[in-house]
């Protein structure tokens, strides 16, 4: 039993309208995740200039879970950085957290398309060892040099073979984060060198981090690789350092699962599988609520 009274990091999910219902699908997952003890967590939102109504369902989704949630306006992306066709420029948002949120010292950042499946207490309690930035290897490219993030890695200086981290959760340290100018770096990076970024956020914040960070467990950002790797044609470019079967077992144990890359688990045609039975469970709950 842990007898850590302290309060917890605050979690913090950056959105505009188009992630505003998996954003209310992710709440839903951390209330069920947390029978008896939502009430230890609380939640802020970097709204991205979200509807009205959209606002109200995401309150109004709150109040009924019991989950302290904060709406703090965040700034509009710079237009410099890359988008894509299926990115906008809300990915930025979290580079804004110092900004939005001084008042916190520990954040724990999630990606909008991830839902909660296990406790998150033990994670946002977990030491950084000094480090700014808590994260999991990515899956697809877990490592450079030898997948397509940071294109020109080696003309930054770079090394071949370096741990590349996935964004898309990541425990803060904002206090070793200022000290560091892991955000002001991720920014000029963005700025200096736009031809260089593939992932957008991610590989502006691997390079400010600078290889120093913390490696977590698996568990808390657990890729849906199932759904990917049974459609048709479908390879695992990054075998050699990240095995699929061990990635598909880690589906088994995840405690947190990221549906990451373009195809959403929202959408009608995403592939049919537990994975996508289990975030429509949350996702069908809540209802349509404020504006899709």
């Amino acid at each position: 039993m842990n007898t850590d009274s302290r309060p917890l990091p605050a979690l913090v999910c950056g959105v505009d309208d188009g992630y505003a219902r998996p954003l209310r699908t992710l709440m839903q997952s951390i209330a069920s995740a947390h029978p008896g003890a939502v009430e230890e967590l609380r939640l802020i939102v970097l709204d991205q200039q979200i509807s009205e109504a959209n606002r109200e369902a995401i309150l109004r989704d709150a109040d009924r879970m019991g989950l302290r949630t904060e709406l703090r306006p965040a700034p509009t992306t710079d237009p410099r950085y890359p988008v894509s066709d299926w990115v906008s420029g809300a990915v930025y948002v979290r580079l804004a957290i110092p900004e939005v949120i001084p008042d916190e010292r520990r954040v724990l950042y999630l990606d909008a398309d991830t839902l909660v499946l296990g406790d998150l207490r033990p994670l946002l309690r977990q030491s950084l060892d000094g480090r700014p930035v808590g994260a999991v290897r990515d899956p697809q490219n877990p490592v450079l040099g030898r997948g397509i993030q940071l294109p020109g890695w080696d003309q930054l200086g770079v090394p071949y073979g370096r741990d590349y981290f996935n964004s898309g959760v990541m425990l803060m340290d904002l206090d070793r984060c200022q000290q560091l100018g892991v955000f002001e770096r991720s920014r000029q990076f963005l700025s200096e060198h736009p031809d260089k970024v593939r992932f957008w956020d991610q590989d502006a914040l691997n390079w400010a981090v600078d290889d120093n960070w913390h490696r977590l467990e698996r568990r808390w950002n657990t890729f849906a690789m199932s759904p990917q790797a049974a459609q048709p044609g479908f390879v695992h470019y990054a075998e050699e350092d990240s095995p699929l079967a061990q990635l598909l077992e880690d589906e088994k144990t995840a405690a947190l699962v990221h549906f990451a890359g373009p195809a959403k688990p929202w959408q009608d045609d995403y592939p049919e599988c537990q994975l996508r039975g289990t975030y429509r469970l949350f996702h069908d709950f809540i209802g349509s609520g404020g504006v899709e």
